[in-house]
């Protein structure tokens, strides 16, 4: 069964961690080589990455999304991003997969 995983900062992992997710708390010097070791999981089938670290790594996520079909990599904002949630975490999954729910 695949598996949802998060990378971003201390307070948006902790919320997904209560949800359920697994998540690696990143930060701007290692955003890379976080990312690389979790779509590297076996069992990843989706990869929400926070805009903040995803800035630099942009053509790598689109790189990764185009290449294969899993795991998918979705940017969302963080808990802490001034411009905030504009849907629910659902609304960017479904967005990114191309799917209504």
């Amino acid at each position: 069964m695949k598996k949802i995983y998060i990378i971003g900062d201390l307070h948006t992992v902790s919320a997904w961690r209560l949800a359920g997710v697994e998540g690696v708390v990143s930060g701007k010097n290692r955003a890379h080589s976080d990312l690389e070791e979790t779509i590297g999981k076996e069992d990843a089938g989706i990869v929400i990455i926070t805009n903040g670290l995803a800035e630099d790594l942009r053509a790598r996520i689109t790189e990764i999304n185009t290449g294969s079909s899993s795991p998918v990599v979705i940017e969302i904002p963080g808990i802490d991003d001034p411009h905030g949630f504009g849907r629910s975490a659902v609304g960017y999954i479904a967005e990114a997969l191309g799917i209504a729910l």
